[in-house]
């Protein structure tokens, strides 16, 4: 998928884009204390995955499709593991 799609995706699912690291990551705020991050290394491939982020309690979760903001908070509430814990695919 490549980066404009990404980019649609996230606008689409409700995400204000913020382009601070816009060469190597894609980044998708609602205003409140997540993110959604779409990892450079994962840009261009058939199986993107997206990183959902949790400032406030630095917990992470990775899926396969673009959540929106709503499906972000209760997927980090079910899910979330710090990120030394994960062993992505």
């Amino acid at each position: 998928m490549k980066r404009e799609e990404i980019e649609r995706r996230f606008l689409d699912a409700g995400w204000d884009l913020d382009g601070s690291f816009e060469d190597y990551l894609l980044i998708g705020h609602n205003g409140e204390r997540i993110s959604l991050l779409a990892h450079r290394e994962y840009w261009d491939t058939d199986h993107p995955i997206f990183e959902i982020l949790g400032h406030e309690e630095m917990l992470t979760y990775w899926v396969y499709e673009v959540p929106t903001p709503q499906q972000a908070t209760q997927l980090l509430q079910e899910h979330a593991q710090p990120p030394e814990e994960w062993d992505l695919p």
